[in-house]
């Protein structure tokens, strides 16, 4: 029974540290919650659930000995669970680390931000994926073409602070530009094609202006 009381004080303190895990992590949104308080909550969790397995096995043991091989059965099912649960948690990790793709809701909150700004102002892009826990934004605004440089840069770093101080947010690059774009300019320099007939159109502006 020394064995059991120990194991069962375990069982207490984990689900104590689990409560303040858990109570910690929800001061934060779902789109960053700390990894570290959910490895450590999972953890707690983990422990918690083994210990319970192991008391109710050696109880059954004690007044049953002809149950022994609930024991290691017990110890089978909850490796198999802590093996399923750590799986989860690594296939998580590992979509983040990837550059996953921030979900719609998000993106759509970004976008909103970046238009109701500045009434000039005009989203032409948004993105955002994953940055480990948090997201790494870029963003493709249209101003007048009149726009003063000085003007253009003091807004778009205005934007960028501004949705940097977003609690999802770890980076955000904001691009300023002076028209939409019905082409995505990161893979010009990959299409000689293209690239091309964007060089041709831009000297016939510059010509024309």
């Amino acid at each position: 029974m020394r064995s059991f009381w120990s194991m069962f004080i375990i069982v207490v303190v984990k689900v104590l540290l689990l409560g303040f895990c858990r109570m910690a992590s929800k001061e934060s949104s779902n789109l960053t919650r700390d990894p570290t308080l959910s490895a450590l909550s999972q953890d707690h969790l983990n422990d918690a659930l083994s210990n319970v397995v192991a008391c109710a096995a050696l109880l059954c043991a004690i007044s049953a000995p002809s149950l022994w091989y609930l024991d290691p059965i017990g110890a089978i099912l909850i490796s198999v669970y802590i093996i399923y649960s750590w799986y989860t948690t690594a296939q998580e990790q590992i979509e983040q680390l990837t550059g996953k793709a921030a979900p719609e809701d998000f993106l759509s909150r970004i976008s909103e931000t970046a238009s109701n700004f500045d009434p000039r102002m005009e989203v032409d892009v948004c993105r955002a994926y994953h940055f480990g826990p948090k997201f790494l934004v870029e963003l493709e605004v249209v101003l007048p073409r009149d726009t003063l440089l000085f003007l253009s840069h003091d807004l778009g770093m205005e934007l960028q602070y501004e949705i940097e101080g977003m609690e999802e947010v770890e980076r955000c690059f904001v691009h300023i530009d002076y028209e939409m774009r019905a082409y995505d300019e990161h893979v010009v320099s990959k299409v000689p094609e293209l690239r091309r007939q964007i060089e041709i159109r831009m000297r016939g502006s510059s010509h024309s202006v």
